[in-house]
């Protein structure tokens, strides 16, 4: 599904009664189900279609809950959940997202409106899916690494930072790695000459999961999806490259044993 532009904004004001609110975009009442354009709003994302992280840019929004009778709730603190339409600005496919909105007061009595908590309920399209990893990786941490991508699919965030967390952990037990806590376990990593880029990438996992059970504190989906990332990226490192060049020299000698025997040429090898 590829962003399309809808109709403009003069269309729906002389079908319905339409007002423009105070976070900028217009609502038609009573045809909620029209999506409205608002323009010149960016963020940086991975996009779920072609898998780079570029520049996504808000096509539509829609007000989804609760429904409007009058103009003056838009105006006043509150909350409602609104539809999001993004697309990417590299291979321009839209991800539709489903959001809670707090209408915070204002902060300055001649101010139009005050400010806007987002909060990301759920991905609507494309359907989100929990992170797999390579079969390469041992099997407990990638059964613990599927189960914070489940967490982290469903929006349970907090939850999603715990998980990935216990993978950091799992993959320094499993490394050999000694310490009396996972900060002292992932610092002695270098003594098993895991790449610093690594060991910087487990601390940022474990702080992520620390201030999620300790603190309370929800970080934005970006920022988790960031630490899963780099947690892919140490499973690289440590068990998928090793595994394929092992694979590689198996397929190199059974190829030179069977030439040395005479036999017949093996058909090229693939990684």
């Amino acid at each position: 599904m590829k962003w399309q532009a809808g109709p403009p904004a003069e269309t729906l004001a002389t079908k319905d009664l339409a007002i423009r609110g105070s976070c900028g975009y217009l609502i038609t009442m009573p045809d909620q189900d029209t999506f409205i354009p608002k323009q010149d709003r960016k963020r940086q994302a991975e996009c779920p279609h072609c898998s780079n992280r570029v520049a996504m840019s808000l096509r539509n929004l829609r007000w989804i809950h609760p429904q409007l009778k009058y103009p003056g709730p838009l105006q006043m603190p509150g909350q409602h959940v609104e539809e999001q339409v993004w697309s990417c600005d590299f291979c321009d496919m839209a991800v539709v997202e489903l959001y809670s909105v707090d209408r915070l007061a204002r902060k300055d009595r001649n101010a139009a409106a005050g400010d806007y908590k987002f909060t990301l309920i759920s991905r609507v399209w494309p359907a989100q899916e929990p992170r797999p990893l390579s079969p390469d990786a041992p099997d407990k941490v990638r059964d613990l690494f599927l189960e914070a991508g489940r967490a982290e699919a469903v929006g349970a965030f907090r939850l999603a930072g715990v998980g990935y967390r216990s993978v950091v952990e799992e993959i320094c037990k499993e490394r050999g790695a000694a310490g009396k806590n996972l900060h002292a376990m992932i610092s002695d990593l270098a003594r098993l000459s895991v790449p610093q880029s690594v060991i910087d990438g487990f601390h940022e996992a474990r702080l992520l999961g620390n201030d999620s059970v300790h603190d309370g504190l929800e970080y934005a989906p970006d920022e988790v999806a960031d630490v899963a990332g780099l947690i892919e990226e140490a499973v690289l490192v440590l068990y998928v490259q090793p595994a394929e060049r092992q694979r590689m020299a198996a397929a190199r000698l059974a190829r030179r044993t069977a030439h040395k025997a005479g036999a017949v040429n093996l058909p090229p090898s693939t990684p």
